[in-house]
């Protein structure tokens, strides 16, 4: 990716030069693009949605289409514009763009996709209790009737949105430009802040707070130790893939 190539050799402690965000700053950042795509999802929903159209439709494709990949990539170019970076680089934007051998993402994704699914795993019963407590999605009353027409290419847009070009965008956005941003206040626990505020802007699913906020410190922790956000894109990206294995076996159960 041209976006992330750097001339820095491996190793060079390069988030130490990059000035931190303040508080309010840090959370406006982290947390405004949540609210945007919630509300985009919401207005979509309440506006188009009817019961021959799959919901997914809105806040699988709508939102991220026209919203939650926008605003995050276009505020990166925003700042690189402003840098005068040349074509589409984003150096000096997204700090931790390392290059990693390709032997090294067979020891880097796996340690990023084990403990975060030993975690996942044994954090269901609470998540399932959380979901319990917080009462019915906001999403429950759009549901299908009918067999949809659309369904099969709202799943497929949804899987290359959702299952590839958000996971890159976040990463770029969370990891890449935010993480090395972190402020000073939060000292030792600036990864476990990011963490959190990164489960906090998942708005649509607040029961997965605690399981995301504690599941996401394997990835967190691995882009700061290899100063790379690429391990990190690919195992986002395959546990994003993962969530359409149900959808994808119905689908073709049905054929």
């Amino acid at each position: 990716m041209k976006a992330l190539a750097s001339r820095r050799p491996t190793g060079v402690l390069i988030d130490s030069a990059v000035e931190p965000h303040s508080l309010g700053k840090c959370l406006f950042l982290h947390l405004a693009p949540g609210i945007a795509n919630l509300a985009a999802t919401l207005l979509g929903l309440a506006t188009f949605w009817n019961p021959s159209l799959p919901p997914e439709l809105f806040f699988g494709l709508f939102t991220n289409a026209f919203v939650l990949i926008p605003v995050q990539l276009g505020y990166l170019y925003y700042l690189a514009k402003k840098r005068h970076n040349p074509g589409w680089s984003l150096e000096g934007i997204v700090v931790y763009n390392q290059r990693v051998s390709w032997s090294r993402y067979f020891i880097w994704v796996p340690a990023i996709l084990l403990p975060t699914a030993i975690i996942f795993a044994a954090l269901e019963p609470l998540t399932r209790w959380l979901e319990t407590l917080v009462g019915v999605s906001i999403f429950a009353k759009y549901q299908v009737t009918g067999v949809s027409e659309a369904a099969g290419i709202v799943l497929i847009g949804n899987i290359v949105l959702t299952g590839i070009f958000a996971p890159i965008t976040e990463e770029l956005y969370f990891r890449g430009y935010l993480l090395p941003r972190m402020p000073s206040q939060f000292g030792r626990l600036k990864p476990a802040a990011h963490s959190l505020l990164f489960s906090i802007y998942h708005f649509d699913t607040p029961w997965m707070i605690p399981v995301r906020t504690l599941g996401i410190l394997p990835l967190i922790y691995l882009t700061i130790h290899t100063h790379s956000v690429r391990p990190s894109i690919i195992a986002h990206c395959l546990v994003n893939l993962a969530n359409f294995s149900d959808s994808i076996s119905r689908r073709v159960g049905t054929q």
